[in-house]
């Protein structure tokens, strides 16, 4: 029911589902002042050498994207290929060359807008088995709709609860493995902890622990939105273990690439996450990233 809805919606022009985004980010904002005082505080925190008039246009700004990032997500309903691609710019060069060599590798994103059409990109432009961790939503049906959004171009969408014994099933076979991998992690005892944005903030140790443990090549996407409705991707190497490692070491690389993006185009970053729901304590020390 909730496809038969949004599909059709879907078939819109942009131009006209922004008029939509329009709409919604002024009631967002201004009416229903939806998270604003959550997203107020870690724009705050991290960008505290800006005055307050800095910060309120981050944050307007920031809603803009929030609201078009939920109405492109709706036209990967039915956007084609081809359009799509005429809105996202990238580099593959070296993700190619990794997947021909016969390695897997992992690609890294942060929740930049719009991460969900960098995934359908990645799908729809390497013929490779391309496979997106994910996190199952609370609601069945929500969940549902999104794997069909997300699966649309062929990617394999795997619980990140179940993501090695889904990829054990590919057995030789190589693939490319695409982590948003700045979510809040659940355990911060269990968490690798580093500065980020001015604060103390946890990162999930698994994506890092999956990658160290097959010394896979890694890479991080950096989107860039260049005006409404495009993008590009500046897909950089993270680590390749061809140097000395230590435990963190990719989590660390990964918070430095993801903030100096975020630093760049603060307004493109998801501030409304509860992304420092955790507050550091000194018994997190052992696995602080700082620490090594």
């Amino acid at each position: 029911m909730i496809y038969g809805i949004l599909y059709p919606l879907s078939l819109l022009p942009l131009k006209v589902l922004y008029l939509l985004s329009d709409f919604v980010y002024f009631n967002l904002y201004y009416v229903f002042k939806y998270r604003r005082t959550i997203v107020s505080k870690h724009i705050m925190k991290s960008f505290g050498g800006l005055n307050a008039n800095e910060r309120t246009q981050i944050e307007k700004d920031f809603y803009r994207s929030f609201c078009d990032h939920f109405i492109e997500t709706l036209k990967l309903l039915s956007i084609s290929k081809e359009d799509m691609h005429k809105r996202i710019t990238v580099d593959y060069s070296e993700i190619e060359k990794t997947v021909s060599e016969n390695k897997n590798c992992h690609v890294y994103l942060g929740h930049q807008f719009n991460w969900e059409w960098a995934n359908a990109h990645i799908s729809s432009s390497l013929n490779h088995n391309i496979i997106v961790a994910y996190k199952p939503i609370s609601s069945p049906q929500f969940d549902k709709l999104m794997l069909r959004i997300r699966g649309r171009f062929g990617s394999k969408l795997v619980s990140s609860k179940n993501m090695k014994k889904e990829i054990e099933k590919l057995g030789s076979q190589p693939h490319v493995l695409i982590l948003v991998a700045d979510q809040n992690p659940n355990i911060p005892m269990k968490s690798f902890w580093t500065t980020f944005l001015s604060q103390k903030t946890a990162f999930q140790n698994g994506p890092e622990i999956y990658t160290a443990s097959n010394r896979t090549r890694s890479f991080f996407a950096n989107i860039v939105r260049e005006k409404r409705g495009y993008y590009k991707m500046e897909v950089s190497r993270l680590f390749d273990f061809s140097e000395p490692y230590k435990t963190g070491l990719i989590t660390q690389l990964y918070a430095i690439k993801l903030e100096e993006s975020i630093i760049d185009n603060p307004e493109n970053y998801l501030w409304s996450h509860r992304r420092w729901k955790h507050e550091y304590k000194d018994e997190y020390i052992k696995r602080s990233v700082e620490s090594l």
